[in-house]
């Protein structure tokens, strides 16, 4: 089957299936409230802390990673509804190739991430304060593509232990909060203890957030290129790894009779 028509239908049956189960006003409300409950809490958190000075820092970082939300657990999720609705086992006797049909399922995510993060820039502007008017508009909206893109493949790359374990989305809040830890959204990554702090480097996240502080700043597309090569490196690395455990998962759930064990 051709890939691009493969990735193309996934994408656009994921958007149809997404109202399916969650109707718009629900989905509207989570999120908003989501996006906003999360900022304010750590930027009053910082302020208690730290003062003011950080709220500008603390609200970027939590509006970048609102992403998550969307591109971990909801990819997860991609497996995992298959799994508990019966259906995964008659997705993968399709003949298509798994990674134009796992990825494409993923895309809306991607987009509706970037929903996420919009809304919460609007919520930063103008409940916070935060200063927009010398930001990158083109920096700015290719690292928040970027970001939810490079997210969505980490997603997948978690995404694969759904096809063996029964709840995968326990491993979904375990790196929501390894990601608020080390991605420097609340704080610098310098600050982490100097041996843990290369683990930052190994989540898209981390590059994106210090891209977007740097393009809401009035940095140039050319002055962060080097921050957004490294994240989409990292992005196609998860992609890739994601795929492996995609395949090596699926043939032992198939061998172990997981597939269908909820």
């Amino acid at each position: 089957m051709n890939p691009l028509r493969v990735f193309l239908s996934s994408a656009i049956f994921s958007f149809r299936a997404q109202f399916s189960w969650l109707n718009p006003p629900m989905w509207l409300t989570m999120k908003l409230v989501l996006s906003l409950s999360q900022m304010a809490f750590f930027v009053f958190v910082g302020l208690f802390i730290s003062g003011p000075s950080v709220i500008p820092f603390i609200a970027i970082g939590n509006a970048l990673q609102t992403v998550s939300w969307n591109t971990v657990f909801s990819v997860i999720n991609i497996t995992s509804h298959d799994k508990w609705d019966g259906t995964l086992p008659l997705v993968l006797a399709t003949p298509a190739s798994r990674l134009p049909l796992f990825v494409g399922r993923a895309m809306i995510h991607v987009f509706d991430g970037m929903l996420s993060v919009v809304i919460s820039f609007v919520f930063a502007a103008f409940l916070f304060g935060v200063d927009f008017g010398k930001a990158n508009a083109l920096a700015l909206v290719i690292t928040v593509f970027l970001t939810a893109l490079t997210m969505a493949g980490f997603g997948l790359l978690i995404g694969g232990l759904s096809f063996y374990y029964r709840e995968p989305l326990i491993f979904a809040n375990i790196f929501m909060f390894i990601l608020l830890i080390f991605c420097g959204v609340n704080f610098p990554v310098q600050d982490l203890p100097q041996p843990v702090q290369p683990v930052s480097y190994a989540f898209p996240l981390t590059y994106g957030v210090a891209a977007a502080r740097k393009a809401i700043a009035g940095e140039t597309l050319f002055n962060i290129s080097t921050l957004l090569g490294q994240q989409l490196l990292v992005g196609l690395v998860s992609i890739m790894l994601g795929y492996f455990f995609f395949r090596t998962f699926e043939n032992v759930a198939r061998k172990t009779g997981k597939i269908e064990a909820v």
